[in-house]
């Protein structure tokens, strides 16, 4: 029966509206706690290690869950996401907040141009701009998540760069990066410094990439400092230098999912 009726909801386009509503989110206050202790939980991380920012960039935004958390601490939020399921969503829910959350229906690169988005479903969080990724997740998705993973096929998207993106809304002081194997590509459109960024670790497979990344990132600011996080909570008690990091994931092998914290000098 709630299948059902999600599944009228969705087909004429009354289920973002009603689901990110203000009536919806007094309904998850008293029947479903835990999912604001979650929107509560990311705000505190955030706030933990990151000042009050006039402007924060959601790279692969998703659902918004994070474009939320970051509202808290945040004057203006520019909220990137190529899906457009995802996008249609992000549209309602925050369509009573364009004074500070502006969504771009693009994809970030190492260029301005046609990129090819693989799509497991419409608005599935595995969607992804890397081929390599799309292959591990079909490969591997039954032992590593438990569930087989097939892509239904793909699409022709829109991509832009941080430069760009910095050109248009101003410099960030801080920009989160989750697009699921892209992240290099992603860096790589970046070529001045920002105060934060942080962006997802996918090891083992992806040690090549990720030791660019941090590359990428020490050619922009050879000063930077690094941070791990797992679970929003940080594992270090101080940022640390680059063989500091090595270290921590060298002694931390079997972990194969964490986020990495930048602070740029």
């Amino acid at each position: 029966m709630k299948k059902t009726i999600k599944q009228f909801l969705h087909k004429n386009g009354w289920y973002y509206p009603i689901r990110y509503s203000a009536i919806f989110r007094l309904y998850q206050r008293f029947f479903k706690p835990h999912e604001a202790s979650d929107s509560r939980r990311e705000t505190i991380f955030y706030k933990s290690f990151l000042p009050h920012c006039s402007l924060v960039f959601d790279i692969g935004a998703n659902d918004g869950h994070k474009t939320e958390a970051f509202l808290d601490f945040a004057d203006n939020i520019v909220s990137c996401e190529p899906d457009a399921e995802n996008f249609r969503l992000l549209t309602s829910r925050f369509w009573n907040k364009k004074n500070r959350v502006f969504l771009e229906n693009k994809a970030l690169a190492d260029h301005a141009g046609a990129v090819v988005l693989h799509i497991h479903h419409p608005g599935s969080a595995f969607n992804t701009l890397s081929d390599k990724w799309q292959g591990i997740l079909e490969k591997n998705g039954e032992n590593r998540w438990g569930e087989k993973i097939a892509f239904a096929g793909k699409q022709e998207v829109s991509a832009i760069t941080l430069d760009i993106l910095i050109a248009k809304y101003g410099r960030p002081g801080f920009i989160k990066i989750d697009v699921e194997g892209f992240e290099e590509m992603v860096l790589n459109g970046l070529s001045s410094r920002v105060p934060y960024l942080s962006f997802e670790s996918l090891m083992p497979e992806y040690s090549r990439e990720f030791a660019a990344c941090l590359s990428r990132i020490q050619a922009i600011d050879p000063g930077s400092k690094f941070n791990i996080s797992v679970h929003e909570k940080l594992e270090l008690a101080e940022f640390v230098d680059r063989s500091n990091l090595e270290e921590w994931i060298t002694g931390n092998i079997s972990n194969t999912g964490f986020e990495v914290i930048v602070k740029m000098s």
